[in-house]
């Protein structure tokens, strides 16, 4: 019989969330490389709503439920039909009856956070709060011992370093999930444009090449903007790296190079990078409503309206665009807990939960459901092994979109890639990240913002006011800088700055 229900999770979240029955609601695009995260996010646009999928497990046998909650980027009203026929394959074998809750990416901080106070969820994607926030509140299960009993086929997914990078003070606390784990930063260009330009797939260009690049193309098509902005944070991740915090209060510069935290609005990295945007906005090679501008990048390119975008990116591809390279792959701090998979401390079905993270990591059937959904409903199998979303439907309108985030789920390396990706998308991407050998000198860490948690959210407040606005060049650089430094010094960066070199030198001393 089953050992576990589920209804006090609609109780739990009444008042904040929405949840209908065979229904998902769309959210907001992530990031590469999470953190910059980076990483390879999808391009719909946010809408509130958290998805659970119907309790459709079978009643018969000893089957246990297990809750996984992860986010995602699209409306997913086929969501249950998926879950069914997982639950047909791992009820039977396993004894394990999956519920997935699918919570939109921009909602995802607070609703995770508040599932993670209670028992109703017992497998989590770690994104957006960091991993060391969820050890330091004793939320999440230490792994070791499990993952120590753990099948052959599962210790082979990750080596002993890639598992360094979601260990915590000795522990591991989390299972990195299947994504780019370092990112080229470059230029998505019009493929058109790129021809006509002479410029090729992968081509490594200057910033002085780029200036040159978009100033010549806008004077041929004054319509097109040189460059779009890419989405929430305007122009993307650069060259710094926030040390597993996404706000930037103190970071390493040059690709992480520098062990010496410092205010990123000082740094020659984020001053040389603002400066350029900022020309390009006084020529008219921005939008001057950049800040509040909300449609999607892909869309202002093939609709004719830009030329190009910045980008952080890893092996997959974007149609009708080419990609070139300005800064060669590297890894932030938390490259593999930016995004990663653990237990809750909660959950009252913890052997069977770690049995759940097998199978998600492990079973090829189960991986293609989840990733794919169901062929011939989500999904055409194509003669070269890869799959299309069928009837010309896009991701956001399939049903369950899942297949364009991969970069999501905990390993999408069983599942079949994207057509747009290309066939050997996957084989690419485990080989990328093996030759990622430029990874920041706080490779591993990740800052625990508590012991200086009023001063961290200070600063926010003012990186909120004036990063996206420095980062398009809607402001003066000089100024703008001037002034925020000087509501940073009243908000206490002094001190997130030293409470992270502080952390940082033991953590480089250990």
């Amino acid at each position: 019989m089953m050992k576990r229900k589920s209804g006090r999770i609609a109780a739990l979240l009444l008042c904040v969330v929405l949840v209908i029955a065979f229904a998902g609601c769309g959210g907001a695009t992530g990031a590469t490389g999470a953190g910059s995260t980076s990483t390879q996010a999808g391009s719909s646009t946010a809408a509130a709503g958290t998805s659970k999928a119907p309790d459709n497990g079978s009643a018969a046998g000893d089957v246990t439920k297990v809750v996984v909650a992860m986010p995602t980027a699209y409306d997913m009203p086929d969501a249950g039909d998926v879950q069914k026929a997982i639950n047909d394959i791992t009820e039977s074998k396993y004894g394990i009856s999956f519920e997935f809750m699918f919570i939109a990416m921009g909602n995802w901080q607070q609703q995770s956070n508040l599932l993670m106070t209670g028992d109703e969820v017992d497998i989590t994607a770690i994104f957006s709060t960091p991993l060391t926030v969820y050890v330091k509140n004793g939320q999440l299960v230490a792994l070791d011992d499990y993952y120590a009993n753990a099948s052959g086929d599962f210790q082979n997914v990750w080596s002993s370093e890639e598992l360094q990078g979601t260990t915590v003070n000795g522990s591991i606390y989390a299972i990195p999930n299947m994504r780019n784990f370092g990112n080229y930063m470059g230029l998505n260009i019009d493929a058109e444009i790129a021809a006509e330009f002479g410029i090729q797939e992968g081509q490594k260009l200057t910033m002085e090449d780029v200036d040159k690049f978009i100033r010549d193309a806008h004077e041929k098509y004054p319509d097109r903007y040189g460059i779009a902005p890419r989405g929430d944070n305007v122009m993307g991740e650069w060259s710094w790296d926030g040390l597993g915090d996404n706000k930037y209060i103190g970071v390493l510069p040059d690709c992480g190079q520098s062990i010496e935290v410092q205010n990123l609005f000082e740094t020659d990295d984020f001053r040389e990078f603002c400066t350029w945007t900022r020309s390009w906005y006084q020529d008219g090679l921005i939008m001057q409503d950049v800040l509040s501008n909300t449609e999607n990048w892909k869309a202002q390119i093939s609709s004719k309206k830009a030329v190009a975008c910045f980008d952080n990116y890893g092996v997959n591809g974007v149609a009708d665009m080419i990609r070139t390279v300005i800064i060669e792959p590297w890894a932030v701090a938390n490259s593999y807990s930016a995004l990663c998979y653990g237990m809750n401390i909660n959950s009252k079905v913890k052997d069977a939960a770690w049995k759940a993270m097998e199978i998600l990591y492990t079973d090829t059937d189960v991986a293609v459901l989840l990733n794919n959904g169901i062929e011939g409903k989500h999904y055409t199998m194509n003669d070269d092994g890869t799959i299309s979303f069928p009837d010309g439907k896009s991701a956001a309108e399939v049903g369950y979109g899942m297949a364009d985030l991969s970069w999501v789920t905990p390993y999408s390396a069983l599942s079949h890639p994207l057509d747009v990706n290309g066939a050997t998308f996957f084989e690419d991407l485990l080989v990328f990240n093996k030759e990622t050998t430029l990874k920041s000198k706080a490779f591993g860490f990740s800052f625990d913002t508590t012991p200086v948690v009023d001063q961290y959210t200070a600063c926010i407040n003012v990186m909120d006011k004036y990063y996206k606005a420095l980062l398009s060049g809607a402001v003066d650089v000089e100024s703008t800088i001037e002034q925020a430094n000087s509501e940073f010094e009243a908000a206490g960066l002094a001190d997130v700055i030293a409470a992270k070199q502080q952390q940082l030198d033991a953590y480089l001393a250990g």
